[in-house]
């Protein structure tokens, strides 16, 4: 997978870039394409709340893209939400596919199942 990190107010150093790519790693498993892209903006909110913000998007070509957005009272936190966010949404989507295949092989089997038990 790619990684395309910006930051925005926020210098990138490698301990974060090293960081989020191993917070990251964990969603590969879910992409067939060496053609993923990540990108990941990093940013430090100026005002009265004083936040920093992690919006990650996902891209795999034949897929619609993912997107998650965190804020989080220190960096870490933020990619930390932002990852488990985009984690959540890429099992749903799987369980989502693997229910749609078992209702449709449940359907053939039962067509099968008629055909035979017919005289």
């Amino acid at each position: 997978m790619n990684y395309n990190v910006k930051g925005t107010e926020v210098v990138v150093t490698p301990e974060i870039r090293a960081y989020l790519e191993k917070k990251l790693s964990r969603l590969e498993k879910f992409f067939t394409h060496d053609a993923a892209r990540a990108d990941v903006e990093l940013g430090y909110m100026v005002g009265e709340a004083k936040t920093y913000r992690a919006e990650i998007m996902l891209y795999e070509p034949g897929l619609s893209p993912l997107r998650a957005e965190a804020e989080g009272g220190a960096l870490y936190e933020a990619i930390d939400k932002a990852a488990g966010d985009i984690f959540i949404e890429l099992t749903r989507g799987k369980k989502k596919q693997q229910h749609i295949f078992r209702r449709g092989a449940s359907r053939i089997k039962d067509y099968i199942r008629g055909f035979r038990s017919r005289p």
